[in-house]
């Protein structure tokens, strides 16, 4: 009787503690840069949906990526380890993080009682798994089944896997998710596709007819559109980058375009969230439900004169960051730099699950609350096609390339927001170049990083062996 009664209040405990858990509703966009907010002061682009989630969460404004491109970043992201520990360099074939021996995001919530569940693009490696179930190809969520009955791998080319098949479905299969009943507390991602389809604009001929003539219609040139100081020469080689996407003799009117459409399609993104934050409020779930919202990478949208990502300027590596518990008040956070490999540990954190000492990112539950947080010397980011590596502190930025001339970079992000200026042959800082470099040397040494130039080597072996994805 006595063993009974014990039991009994064992499982009540259990299901009490269960039922304290928050849940985490996880929204994730792909390309999305992190001043293509409204709220964040942007007049060329109508976020109003997140515009009202950040109104009532916490908005960062310093939010880097690990790698500013989709297969390694969001690897990073579900693991909070660096790109090169998971042996991920680019965005190639046999990339999987299931066939890689660290625990995920979804495998260590459910260790504390959550149910996990997944819709729309994973990409680490099968982009959408939700149209083939049997492969098992996200570890630690279920797979929603996408909705609508179609297939966005199956029909023209052109049009295949792009936002306008896809993101519906996605959107779709997480609003029925919570019209659901649960009984365990849950973490639900839905990940959208866009704005990554301006990917499609310089081949796409519809996008290029969408956009305005006229010049008073479109938004002006990026304030950094042109370059005052030399660019590495890895970046600056027309047939490397600037060729290979065929934007290298644009005139100014193509460049305002792109910006155009780029916007037009972040604004349908955040439609799409919005009917996902309408299903939340109209649930049961809604007064226990934390909603996160970030994105995979940036987008370079004409800044230096190069578009899309993989590049370690700020457009390309910052992207947006909202986490908004219940009841939160709005607020900005302009002073920590914080990294996707963050909200692991952050989501393990409301859940109350110990984070593994192998976890690269730190919780930002403190930081959400007004708690005291433990300050960080720097953040680092990371790329291989160029290859390059990037260490942020509380003013500057080092950047170090792999190979070429002009290699390393030192930008004053406080006087210098456009990274204009390289100042790493100033003399007045030397002691911060040195003090950066040894971050770097910190960073490498800690998280077992290649010798520098060996990672473009062997990049360079997978894409011959395994096809190039082109980086998208």
């Amino acid at each position: 009787m006595r063993t009974s009664a014990l039991l009994s209040l064992l499982l009540w405990c259990l299901g009490a503690n269960a039922a304290d858990k928050p849940n985490i509703l996880f929204l994730i966009a792909d390309q999305h840069m992190v001043d293509a907010l409204s709220c964040a002061g942007n007049p060329y682009v109508k976020t109003p949906n997140l515009d009202r989630l950040a109104a009532r969460g916490m908005r960062f404004t310093r939010s880097y990526v690990a790698y500013p491109l989709c297969v390694p970043s969001r690897a990073s992201l579900f693991s909070s380890r660096m790109p090169h520990e998971l042996g991920i360099y680019g965005n190639t074939l046999g990339t999987d993080l299931a066939d890689k021996k660290v625990l995920t995001m979804g495998e260590l919530m459910r260790t504390g009682g959550y149910e996990t569940a997944y819709a729309g693009k994973w990409h680490v490696h099968e982009a959408f798994p939700a149209y083939a179930p049997k492969k098992k190809t996200m570890p630690g969520f279920d797979v929603l089944p996408a909705t609508g009955g179609k297939d966005p791998r199956k029909g023209d080319k052109k049009t295949e896997q792009k936002g306008p098949q896809c993101d519906p479905f996605t959107a779709e299969a997480g609003i029925k998710f919570l019209g659901d009943k649960h009984e365990k507390p849950f973490l639900l991602t839905v990940s959208l596709l866009n704005p990554h389809d301006i990917c499609e604009f310089p081949s796409f001929e519809g996008f290029k007819t969408m956009a305005p003539q006229d010049e008073a219609q479109l938004p002006p040139l990026r304030p950094n559109f042109k370059d005052t100081d030399k660019l590495p020469s890895t970046l600056d080689d027309p047939k490397a980058n600037r060729g290979s996407w065929g934007y290298g003799k644009w005139q100014d009117l193509r460049w305002r375009q792109y910006q155009w459409v780029y916007y037009r399609l972040v604004e349908s993104t955040d439609k799409l969230i919005g009917d996902v934050l309408n299903a939340l409020e109209k649930s049961p779930y809604k007064d226990n439900t934390i909603v996160v919202y970030t994105s995979d990478h940036g987008e370079m949208l004409g800044s230096h004169r190069m578009i899309s990502k993989e590049k370690l300027y700020e457009e390309s590596v910052t992207v947006p960051l909202i986490i908004a518990p219940p009841g939160q008040a709005g607020s900005v956070d302009k002073t920590h730099n914080v990294i996707g490999m963050d909200l692991m540990p952050t989501f393990l954190d409301y859940a109350g699950v110990a984070s593994p000492a192998s976890l690269r990112g730190k919780s930002l539950r403190p930081l959400v609350e007004g708690k005291p947080f433990a300050e960080r010397d720097y953040v680092a980011a990371e790329s291989f096609d160029p290859e390059a590596r990037l260490i942020r502190t509380s003013r500057y930025k080092y950047v170090r390339y792999a190979l070429g001339e002009n290699r390393e970079q030192l930008f004053d992000l406080e006087n210098d927001p456009h990274e204009l200026k390289n100042l790493i042959a100033d003399a007045s800082l030397a002691k911060e170049v040195e003090r950066h470099r040894g971050f770097l040397a910190e960073w490498m040494k800690l998280t077992h990083d290649l010798e520098e130039g060996k990672g473009t080597a062997l990049l360079t072996k997978i894409k011959a062996r395994e096809g190039d994805t082109d980086g998208k």
